[in-house]
Parts: structure tokens; sequence; C-alpha cells
């Protein structure tokens, strides 16, 4: 229960709520980005404390406490909501030709939000730091309270719970997201917005976030009644064996450098550290890709926003309980030794490596105006060389030299069907009368009296355009990519409690939980966080067009991509996703080649030496 509501809150809920959080606080993209990059940051620093006491502690209950610091975390967040008063949208954007507001009208009044982004920043610090006993004391917890040979299937429950958590998150929050904000204070009609499609709408984020704060403390009371171990934990383990590396069993108590020599001997140990840096890619890969994949399915194949997160969800949720299922069931036929669960992981690693060619598909390109296609024969597409779209305020002086003065803040793509091209906005196209409502007897948008781009070759009798993309017939191809996706996540998922099995089993029992947090700190600081700014610019690279927003207006910033180039993108994600997929591979190959079991007579049962006064939880069957 605990592992659903933290996947819930920081996968989840925190993920979908960042745009609104920019909007309610005034918050910039490096803000924002400091925000959401600050929970690992605060994970990390934890670990080695938590390496140091793991011997020292009751973790179950550790595991408790940590949850209610989550829980204050989560409540700390929601207090900038009713104490930065209320959100003051400013007026709409224009959109037509000539329609382009003052900026100081169009953007909202900036009022102090001194304390706002403060606040907001040790919420998350708080989160971290309570979060972080649960993804390391818990992987050790399981395999303390039951017979190793179930270790694979309890990780593979646990590791369930925990997708379950983001895939509850996405849906609850869409709905979230499209009450105003202010419920209660004010009404989105006061400043004329009438629903989620305004873009100076933001939703009521900090409900979810309430609703978890609370939840967190009711979850963690139970696990601060724990013992150490309970009634029948010895009799679950008395046939369970020792199976380390040979060079890592190594009784280092009390020695005063304890943590020190273990890190050492973890940092010399091949197959530790193959261990080590397949789960390092790995993290690096799979934070990437949590972060951006529905943005991915948004440019590679046209969905819309609900539709890349419907996507991903239907996708990542079954193929993370049966990737996760069948990683346990594995593990339990191969009695969780070290060899078999590396052999297994190999293997998935392999097949990803071939399903990794689902990046190489995605719909035609689309032809967008004057920035993959002229606007009329033979002229130059627009650039900053020449005073195009990426300029803070370009114009649309086509080849009727108007000026239709079309801001960088401008970006509601429109489609001419007959030539099948796209235009950044009804300004970029043109279009001198406002949108109406009931093209061709459809309930599709359309703005009439387009000119500006009359001239190109393909558009010759351009004067009427629909709102959104210029649709491509690519099912086909779409669907093929989510097949292949879908396997592609299935082995990840699987290969998720073979590898973590292997962890706990490859160093002596004492050493455990020291592995498990300095194999974190390799996975934070090089993997989760640089993953995500890895991707992000990996794939601003591909970046054709820069939309501004109000917080980009009088700062040096290029503001949000808005279109990439999907031929590049598409490219350059399966360069990353191969040459990441393959070193995995070649890590656990090589940490199996390296590994070396004691000999079965050196082989010693080790049951839990914890103090029996303790001893006081009911028995499970």
């Amino acid at each position: 229960m605990n592992a659903l509501v933290q996947g819930m809150l920081v996968n989840g809920f925190i993920s979908i709520s960042i745009q609104s959080l920019e909007r309610r606080f005034s918050l910039s993209s490096k803000q924002s980005s400091i925000f959401a990059g600050s929970y690992d940051v605060a994970v990390g620093l934890t670990l080695l404390p938590l390496s140091w006491l793991a011997n020292k502690v009751n973790k179950v209950r550790t595991m408790g406490w940590g949850m209610m610091m989550v829980g204050f975390g989560t409540l700390l967040l929601v207090i900038p909501q009713f104490t930065s008063g209320i959100y003051r949208p400013g007026s709409k954007t224009g959109e037509t030709c000539g329609a382009l507001a003052d900026p100081k009208a169009v953007c909202p009044p900036e009022e102090s939000q001194d304390f706002a982004f403060p606040l907001l920043l040790i919420g998350q610090l708080l989160i971290g730091f309570g979060a972080s006993p649960l993804f390391t004391y818990g992987y050790s917890t399981i395999d303390e309270f039951d017979s190793t040979t179930r270790t694979g299937v309890n990780m593979a429950y646990y590791l369930g719970v925990c997708t379950l958590g983001p895939a509850m998150a996405f849906p609850i929050g869409s709905q979230l997201l499209k009450i105003w904000g202010d419920v209660g204070r004010t009404k989105s009609t006061d400043f004329g917005i009438d629903d989620s499609s305004d873009p100076r709408w933001y939703g009521a984020w900090w409900i979810a976030f309430a609703v978890l704060g609370v939840l967190s403390f009711f979850t963690a009371i139970p696990l601060t009644f724990f013992p150490k171990k309970l009634n029948d934990t010895d009799r679950r383990k008395a046939n369970d064996k020792l199976q380390p590396h040979a060079d890592l069993n190594v009784d280092l108590s009390g020695d005063k450098w304890e943590l020190l020599r273990m890190f050492k001997l973890f940092t010399l140990n091949p197959t530790c550290m193959c261990i080590i840096a397949m789960q390092t890619m790995e993290s690096l890969l799979m934070n990437g890709y949590i972060t951006y994949i529905p943005k991915l399915l948004e440019n590679l194949f046209g969905l819309t926003s609900g539709g890349s997160s419907m996507a991903t969800g239907l996708i990542i949720v079954p193929m993370g309980v049966i990737g996760n299922y069948l990683g346990g069931k594995i593990g339990e036929r191969v009695k969780n030794k070290v060899p078999g669960l590396l052999k297994w992981c190999l293997i998935f690693m392999l097949l990803n490596v071939l399903c990794s060619a689902s990046l190489l598909l995605s719909c035609p390109k689309k032809e967008i105006a004057g920035l993959n296609t002229p606007y009329k024969s033979g002229e130059r597409l627009w650039t900053e060389a020449n005073e195009g779209f990426n300029k803070a305020e370009g114009t649309c002086n086509g080849p009727s030299g108007e000026n239709c003065q079309c801001s960088r803040m401008m970006f509601n793509p429109v489609c001419h069907e007959k030539s099948q091209i796209t235009y950044l906005s009804p300004c970029h196209a043109g279009c001198h009368q406002e949108a109406k409502l009931g093209f061709n007897g459809t309930k599709k948008l359309f703005w009439s009296g387009c000119s500006c781009s009359a001239q190109h070759e393909k558009a010759a009798t351009l004067d009427v355009v629909t709102k959104g993309w210029c649709d491509s017939d690519c099912n086909l191809t779409m669907y093929t990519f989510f097949a292949l996706f879908a396997l592609m996540a299935l082995f990840t998922f699987a290969s998720g409690p073979l590898i973590q099995s292997a962890a706990l089993k490859v160093v002596s029992f004492s050493h455990r939980d020291a592995f498990i947090c300095y194999g974190w700190m390799w996975m934070r600081f090089c993997g989760s966080v640089p993953g995500v700014y890895l991707f992000g610019a990996t794939i601003d690279k591909t970046c054709l067009y820069w939309k501004a927003s109000c917080s980009d207006l009088g700062r040096d910033s290029e503001g949000s991509c808005a279109v990439y180039d999907v031929e590049k993108l598409r490219m350059y994600l399966f360069a990353l996703t191969i040459i990441v997929k393959v070193g995995c591979a070649l890590a656990v190959a090589v940490g199996r080649y390296c590994f070396k079991a004691e000999p079965d007579e050196q082989k010693e049962k080790k049951p839990l030496e914890l103090s029996s006064n303790h001893r006081v939880a009911p028995e499970y069957s």
C-alpha cells in the first residue's frame, strides 16, 4: 500500500502537475526542472546514512517513519496554493492575422510568489528523504521475512504494485486537472476562460496531493508497529543457503571502516559492478521514457495529449504486471540462484535489443509551412538567419506582403486539407476572420480569409483552414510500433525482479543493504538524474519551432519546443536506446561470466540474527 501511494505521488501526480504548477506560481522552466529533479537528489543524499544504519535499526519501522515524512512533505506542497492569493490569468491571445495583443495584456500580472517555490522545493525534498527507505530497506526486507526461494515472486508482487501507482494516477489526475484550480474561490468564467482547452487554464492539481498526504500517514502507521522479524521467520528460512560470490563472503563486522571497506569490496568485484552498471543504464533509459513517452507518441504518430497518455497506460500497465509476474516465476524456477537469474536477464536484454527497432517506425513527416516546407516554390525556409519563426516576434510577410505580426506565443496548428499543409496557427496561415464552428457540416473549427500563403504552389486556392494537424493514414505502422514497444516493455519489466534478486544474492547476508544503497547511489546520480536531462537534450536537438510563453518574455529563453523533426527524433532515440540496451546486455553477460560461486560444502545456513524480544508479530502462513 505504501509503494502504491509513493508511485501515485512521485511517478504520477507530480509528473502531470508540472504545467499547472508553472502557471499557478509563475515558475520558469528552469525552476520546474529543479523542483522535479530535487526528489532524486534527496534520495541520493540519504543512501549513505541508510547504508550505515541498515544493521542498527528496525527497517520496517524506518520505512513507516519515512512514509510519514512523505505525507508531511506532500501536504507542504499544498500550502502555497492557499497562501499565494488567487490565480489571475491575463487576456486571451488573438490568433488571426494582425490580432497580436500587447504582451502586457496577454500575460497575467506578475505577483509576488517569493515563498511558493521554496516551499515547493522543501516539500519535494522531504518526499525524497522519506521515500528512500521504501526502495532500499524494502527490497532486503522482502528477502528477510520469507524463504529465498520465494524472493523472486515476492519481488514481482512488490514491483507490480509499484507499477500500478502511476497507472492509477494518470487517469485520476487527468480528470482532476479538468476542475478549475481555484474551485470554491473563483470561477474560470470570471476571467473569460471557458474550459481546459484555453491555454490560461490551470487545473486543481492540489486535490490529489492533499488526499495522498493524509493517506500516507494512515498507510505508514501499521509499519511503525512491525518487529524486526515475524514469529515464523526462522521456520520459513530454515532451508535457506548462502550463495554469494566467493570473494564477497567476508566478515567486516566490528571494523570502524566497515561501510567504506564494503563499498571498496563492491567496487573491485566485476559481478557487483556489472549488476550496478546494468541497473544504472536501465534507470537512465526508463526515467527518460517515463518522462517523455507521451510527448514522443504525440510527435511520432500525431496522437493527442489524452490519446498518448491513454496509449502509454494501456501498454505499460498490463506489460508491467505480466512482466513482473513472469520474472518472478522464472526466478522461482531457477531457485533464485545468481547464474540462472543473470542468464535469463541476459536473454531479456537481447530480446529488448531486437525490439528497439520499433523506434524506427513513425508516421510520414508532416509538411509544415515555413519549417520544412517553403511558403512558395524556391523560397528559403524561415530560420534564425532570415528572420523567421524562431525570432521573438516573427512576421507572416509571405508572398502577399502582409504583416500579420504572428507572435512566437501563438501555436494552434491548422490544416489546409486540400494541400495537406499544416500552419503553425491561423495567423501564420494569414487568416483574417475569427474561428467558426461547422466546417463542411462537421463539428470542426475553421478559419476563412486565409491569404497569407496563397501563392504556394500546392495551396493556390487556400482560403479555409481547419483546427488541428493534417491527418496521415499510418494506422498499420502505429499498431506495429505499439506491438513491438509492448514487447520491449514486457522484457524490461520481466528483467526487474531477476536483477534485483541477483543483487540480493550476490553479496553476503550482512552486506545486502549496503550493496542495495550503493547501487541506488549509482542509479540516482548516474542514471535517473542525468537520464531526464539527456533525453530532454536529445529531443531538443530535433526541435524545429520554439514556442514562447509569458514566463519567457523579457528573458533570454528559447521557450518550449512545439514542433520536432520526426525523422531526426526517431533516429536519435533509436541510437540512444540501442546503445543503452546493448550496454545493459554486455554488463549482464560480463557479470554472469565473472561470477564465482562458493563450493557447496562452504555454504552455510544464515538465519536472521535478531533479538528475540522483537518477536511480537502474529504468525503468517
